[in-house]
């Protein structure tokens, strides 16, 4: 996620930044999520590191080294949300916003074990309507 951020930044350097006094400009937005990511990959990372210290000491005093089934599933589950994410570039243009957000956000749930029908029902489509409307209606920012 870092390599990626650092990726971004770059790119993003490149955009022309046109936002006048106050205003922001069509940079804003990276900008924020670039800040957003790191923040949240150093805090996983360092999550990470903690964790393999509690683990090696745990597996040293019970003696076991097998992978549980739940860390195999979070792997599966890490490259089925990366090939989600491939597949919900590939369709945002498209079949447009709405559909393929809705259909990602809710799918996405159901790869994060969520059973309750009406919440991954209601909460994606309730998100998806605001970020669509706080877009479209607040900053007059269309999307396809």
């Amino acid at each position: 996620m870092l390599a990626f951020c650092a990726f971004v930044t770059w790119r993003t350097l490149l955009i022309p930044s046109s936002g006048a006094g106050g205003q922001a400009g069509p940079d804003f937005f990276p900008w924020l999520a670039i800040i957003g990511i790191t923040a949240l990959s150093v805090a996983l990372f360092i999550r990470g590191l903690c964790s393999k210290v509690d683990d090696v000491s745990a597996e040293s005093t019970a003696g076991g080294t097998a992978e549980s089934g739940a860390g195999r599933y979070a792997t599966v589950a890490l490259i089925l949300f990366v090939a989600l994410m491939v597949g919900y570039a590939a369709a945002f243009e498209r079949i447009g916003y709405l559909l393929s957000t809705l259909v990602t956000f809710v799918i996405g749930m159901l790869l994060l074990r969520e059973r309750r029908v009406l919440q991954f029902l209601i909460v994606p489509a309730l998100i998806v309507a605001g970020v669509y409307f706080g877009f479209t209606h607040l900053l007059d920012v269309y999307l396809p």
